[in-house]
């Protein structure tokens, strides 16, 4: 991974989908928060309730980050 590229997308809400041989049954398949930090070998979430979660890049499929709000969606407060 190149060094930095998650940089500008801390503190925003990520969702990280899980491999599948990482899921087992009765878990979910993704975690939801606020990217909080990273490193070359997992990234660090902030949850809802303030709890830290640490995912091992080895554990992860794919890494959605909600994009910032347009201006639009600022003027008018919709989403």
């Amino acid at each position: 991974m190149d060094d930095g590229i998650l940089e500008e997308y801390l503190d925003r809400y990520v969702r990280i989908h899980f491999a599948p041989d990482m899921i087992g049954q009765g878990l979910s398949a993704y975690a939801e928060g606020k990217l909080y930090d990273y490193s070359p070998n997992g990234i660090l979430i902030e949850e809802r309730d303030g709890s830290l979660d640490y995912i091992p890049f080895s554990a992860v499929r794919l890494v959605q980050i909600k994009p910032k709000p347009g201006i639009w969606e600022r003027l008018t407060g919709s989403s």
